[in-house]
């Protein structure tokens, strides 16, 4: 069974200074291929990607993009990047900037893009078209959502910026694209389950339903005050709320499905349809002190059917999370990085006898520095995820032993082909 062990090194590079949990982020490209930025403290920002070479091998390529409106003594808190259409390259990034003086502290969200979308990104040139707003509180978790006004109208979906402060608040950036510009919205209106937390928010997650009339939304505080919610997307309404408190500062809140929702070959000519809400989804909750819990269930259960993390508190606090298919099983893990300079990923069991299941660490490697954030996701454009481990030097890029990869792919056309069989007798 394939596992972190089994994990090869396929790439690295260091950065100048280090980042923290808020400084990774990916450009999801339509063709399938994958890019990363990674931020450091001190204003820079480096593209990671894999291309082609003359003779067909793949090149991993780092390059520093350099983002306008970043002057000298600013840091970078944090950083991420969506884009507006799912069939061009018409990416949005955001990066939270800090200058401080002896007598002043300021703030900004600055807001890169293409007034004109095009068919494929041009990074250079999107760092040279910059909105800068000017923050009067200390920004966190810069986090984007989609804002559906209308359930029946894909028009009307537009995605949204979510940006938790210092002043213990959400603030909702929203774009006038008629006037090139964002301003900020009332997060109440659109969010109301998002309002009046009770310290700061580190982190939040949003998983929204195929059908968009519903939604399930989660934070975690500072003060370990943890809220979920569920929400009729619709009437804007909360239908469900519940909340817990943990004796530490909450690192990551996961909202996530322990089956990884693959889809057939459309050669299969397979009709069954398995929709998004039918599959159960679990809230991960990692915490820097305590050991990090997941709820199971939360659209039934909400936060009652609570499981802990077995020894996810002995590395040092729990600084990231991810969710992935590690053993290509089929099933998600459970992925922790740890201050402490390990990587734990924890797998479900499901008990014969009862309907009872429990969650156990099955693999773990460590690190020559503390773990600040974790990406897992296809860089290589070969249909196989890496993992992007980003630590307080540099970032790791890691991929599936080659050898692994090759015998699920060959048990799995082997089952692929056995079933078409089946279905043309």
């Amino acid at each position: 069974m394939m596992m972190m062990e089994n994990i090869i090194d396929a790439h690295y590079f260091v950065l100048p200074s280090q980042g923290n949990v808020y400084s990774l982020t990916k450009l999801c490209m339509s063709n399938g291929a994958n890019k990363i930025l990674a931020a450091s403290l001190r204003r820079k920002v480096f593209s990671f990607e894999y291309s082609g070479d003359s003779e067909g091998f793949l090149k991993a390529t780092v390059k520093e993009v350099l983002f306008t409106y970043i002057p000298n003594g600013t840091e970078i808190i944090s950083i991420d990047a969506f884009t507006r259409s799912q069939s061009s390259d018409d990416f949005v990034i955001g990066i939270t900037i800090i200058k401080s003086s002896e007598h002043s502290t300021e703030t900004y969200l600055n807001i890169y893009s293409e007034w004109e979308p095009s068919s494929e990104i041009n990074l250079d040139s999107v760092s040279q078209n910059c909105l800068m707003i000017e923050l009067n509180f200390i920004p966190y978790q810069l986090y984007h959502t989609q804002l559906c006004t209308n359930a029946e109208d894909e028009s009307n979906k537009e995605v949204v910026w979510l940006l938790s402060g210092s002043d213990e608040k959400i603030h909702m950036f929203r774009e006038d694209r008629a006037n090139h510009t964002y301003s900020e919205v009332d997060v109440a209106e659109h969010f109301p389950e998002l309002v009046d937390p009770p310290s700061i928010i580190l982190w939040m997650d949003i998983y929204n339903f195929e059908t968009q009339t519903r939604r399930v939304s989660a934070f975690g505080c500072e003060c370990g005050f943890v809220k979920l919610a569920i929400v009729d997307v619709t009437k804007k309404e909360v239908l469900s709320s519940w909340s817990a408190r943990f004796g530490g500062p909450v690192s990551t809140v996961r909202l996530f499905t322990e089956e990884s929702q693959l889809k057939a070959p459309s050669f299969l000519n397979l009709h069954q349809k398995i929709r998004q809400e039918e599959l159960p989804v679990h809230l991960l909750v990692s915490n820097t002190l305590q050991p990090s819990v997941v709820y199971m269930n939360v659209m039934e259960q909400g936060l009652r059917n609570c499981f802990p993390l077995p020894d996810s508190e002995h590395y040092d606090a729990a600084l990231c999370s991810t969710i992935a298919d590690v053993d290509m099983d089929g099933r998600n893990e459970i992925v922790l990085g740890t201050y402490g300079q390990e990587v734990l990923v924890y797998k479900y069991q499901q008990n014969e006898s009862d309907k009872a299941g429990s969650w156990f660490l099955r693999s773990q490697r460590s690190f020559a520095n503390p773990i600040h954030s974790i990406l897992y996701l296809d860089v290589t454009g070969d249909g196989v995820k890496e993992f992007v481990i980003l630590t307080l030097r540099g970032v790791h890029i890691m991929q599936h032993d080659p050898k692994d990869v090759s015998e699920v792919f060959d048990c799995r056309f082997k089952l692929l082909t056995d079933l078409q069989t089946s279905q043309e007798t």
